[in-house]
């Protein structure tokens, strides 16, 4: 574990932050989340969207949990070592108070690793991003969370400096960081999104890269300011575009299979399916009652019908419709 420095402090004063609005329907899924995985957890974080304010979507959690073993049914803890994490859903409440929330689980450990070891940005490019401590057990699973906070702050930008040119700010940093992500998913978001995130959120970003152009990781401050610049070389420039287009072609696998793997976890899972579709591409797919039936017998269904503007031959696997209708949409918009 990395000495507390600058950019640990500023992660710390970050999750304090964010984590400390009070917010009663927010509490009380986290209390479900407790109640249902009791003493197993070391810590939870909230972020995304609702950090910036949106209440008209599932909030964003992530439970770090001490180990698998206490995950029922068992095939759940294999799930969850073989590809994490696992994906559930928590609701309370019902008709207007409703409210509900999506929470990933993994345990500490493996969020820790991902940080340090995992080729893909789908964990480091989420967490360079704020985040809120909601809950920790003690000041030793606290400090490993802000460690590890930090770490993906410092892979992100690394990873991407190399594909920034000579001079760049913070914004653009961030764009570009942002669009490679994306197009390493199975998902698009709607123009002028990593703009928007960066509005919202400029003034921890803007510091962020003050402290990471310190600790001598590829860029320095530039002599204008609000400038950085680049220090790495060609040989570094043309390996980055090599491991990118490979994260792009390993993310896209693995984004298929966390699909497949959320109808079997997620309560609900075809219509977090749907739900999830619709929100990245604006295509939402209606089954009808017969195929809800068909769907919950099997877990995948058999069979799925498209609004009559879109209608589709019949016969096609749930999941497999969804995936196709989602890669058709993002064969058009040509990302990354």
């Amino acid at each position: 574990m990395r000495a507390e420095g600058p950019l640990e402090r500023l992660v710390d004063g970050m999750v304090e932050h964010a984590g400390r609005q009070s917010d009663p329907a927010r509490d009380r899924l986290l209390r479900l989340i407790e109640k249902r995985h009791r003493d197993g957890i070391s810590a939870v974080l909230v972020y995304g969207s609702y950090l910036r304010g949106k209440r008209d979507t599932l909030l964003d959690f992530y439970v770090l949990l001490d180990g698998y073993r206490a995950l029922r049914p068992h095939w759940h803890a294999a799930l969850a070592w073989l590809l994490s994490p696992n994906v559930y859903q928590v609701c309370a409440g019902s008709g207007v108070g409703e409210v509900r929330a999506k929470y990933a689980l993994l345990t500490l450990g493996r969020f820790e690793r991902a940080m340090r070891r995992d080729p893909h940005p789908y964990f480091w490019a989420r967490f360079a991003q704020p985040a809120g401590l909601l809950y920790c057990r003690d000041a030793a699973s606290r400090a490993r969370v802000i460690a590890t906070l930090a770490q993906a702050s410092r892979r992100f930008v690394t990873t991407v400096v190399p594909r920034m040119p000579e001079e760049f700010t913070a914004r653009e940093l961030i764009d570009e960081g942002l669009r490679l992500t994306y197009a390493c998913e199975l998902r698009s978001e709607p123009p002028g999104h990593a703009a928007a995130l960066f509005r919202h959120n400029a003034a921890w970003f803007e510091s962020m890269l003050r402290l990471l152009a310190a600790e001598h990781l590829g860029f320095e401050r530039a002599a204008c300011e609000g400038y950085y610049r680049r220090t790495t070389g060609p040989w570094r420039r043309r390996s980055s575009s090599l491991a990118w287009a490979l994260r792009r072609f390993y993310g896209k696998i693995k984004s298929v299979l966390r699909l497949f793997k959320a109808a079997l976890t997620f309560d609900g899972g075809l219509d977090y399916l749907l739900w999830k579709i619709a929100r990245h591409s604006g295509h939402y797919i209606e089954p009808t009652a017969r195929q809800r039936r068909q769907t919950k017998a099997t877990h995948m269904g058999k069979h799925i019908q498209h609004p009559p503007a879109t209608r589709q031959p019949r016969g096609k696997g749930v999941v497999v419709a969804l995936i196709q209708e989602q890669a058709g949409f993002l064969a058009t918009q040509q990302i990354g």
